[in-house]
């Protein structure tokens, strides 16, 4: 595959650093309003909606793995602004949970229900021609049920603008992959788009280049007129369910195991290092830079007002259309 340029190379690391400390923020604010209990964090898992995002319009449909939310700023039409508010409760300029016009159409605590609604996104970007293509992200738990099999049956049969990724972190709530998946399907989740007559690929989703190089080959598949298709992107939840969970179903000290060898951050580093892309120079400077941009985007949301009412949001959501 073609090597992305420089300046997107270079974008994708900032994005991925600004991803990486926003989320520690974010989380920093909220523990300190309610304890921080529950949170469902997913630092170490960026790379995958990151990739994707940078390859998406500003119109195309996007569902990303809940745990990854924090990313969306990458999306276009969404800043870092955005994405603060959204996750401290204030009214966002544009949310990016719920947004139907920049793509976005939020999502479900039901794992896997959303996947019919994004699959509607796609029959009306067919039915009124926009040329708009749908990715519809979810975990390894989440693609196991029926909704998503059901979107995938009827995207197949109608040869829909949307693409299913399954964004596989070893782990559903509880329950380790290898516990309810077959061996087979295990080692290559995306060999389930053999069943739905789908082109399909696996991707190391902690692999920045790969993963972006996978995503614009088959986004540029779809918009082309290509149909669905299925990526399994792998990764690793390096946190704990939510926080708090005590993690009894994991063996101990893998989460700290996978910090030092599979965090996508300083491995993304060290390659464009490696390609004399990067020097430490930069990275101290670029620190600094995201640093400032984070202070300034959470001083903003603080001035904000409070998310108000679901149907003020929907109101809001609906009038830009």
């Amino acid at each position: 595959m073609e090597m992305p340029s420089k300046e997107i190379l270079l974008k994708l690391y900032r994005d991925l650093l600004t991803a990486r400390r926003v989320e520690a923020e974010i989380f920093s604010i909220q523990r300190e309003i309610s304890g921080g209990g529950g949170a469902h964090r997913g630092p170490g898992e960026e790379v995958i909606p990151i990739a994707i995002c940078n390859n998406l319009r500003k119109t195309d449909c996007f569902h990303p793995n809940f745990r990854t939310a924090f990313c969306l700023f990458t999306k276009p039409g969404f800043t870092l602004v955005d994405t603060v508010a959204e996750n401290l409760g204030k009214r966002a300029a544009h949310s990016p949970w719920f947004t139907p016009g920049y793509g976005t159409m939020g999502s479900s605590g039901t794992l896997g229900e959303p996947a019919v609604k994004y699959l509607g996104a796609a029959v009306a970007a067919v039915i009124q021609k926009t040329g708009d293509i749908v990715v519809f992200v979810q975990g390894d738990g989440a693609a196991n049920r029926a909704p998503t099999h059901e979107a995938m049956v009827v995207a197949a049969a109608w040869q829909l603008p949307i693409i299913f990724v399954i964004q596989n972190n070893r782990y559903g709530m509880g329950t380790a992959a290898d516990k309810v998946y077959p061996k087979s399907i295990l080692e290559d989740m995306s060999l389930r788009g053999v069943g739905y007559g789908m082109p399909h690929e696996k991707v190391d989703g902690n692999d920045m280049i790969a993963m972006y190089q996978v995503a614009k080959k088959h986004i540029g598949r779809t918009r082309s007129d290509g149909g669905p298709s299925l990526i399994a992107a792998y990764t690793y939840r390096m946190r704990a369910h939510y926080e708090g969970d005590p993690q009894i179903y994991r063996p101990k000290g893998e989460a700290e195991e996978w910090w030092k060898i599979k965090d996508p951050l300083p491995r993304y580093q060290k390659q464009l290092m490696d390609m004399g892309i990067l020097t430490d120079a930069y990275v101290e400077r670029l620190e600094k830079e995201v640093a400032e941009e984070i202070k300034a985007a959470v001083e903003e949301v603080k001035a904000l007002p409070p998310r108000g009412t679901p149907e003020d949001f929907m109101k809001t959501a609906i009038a830009e259309l």
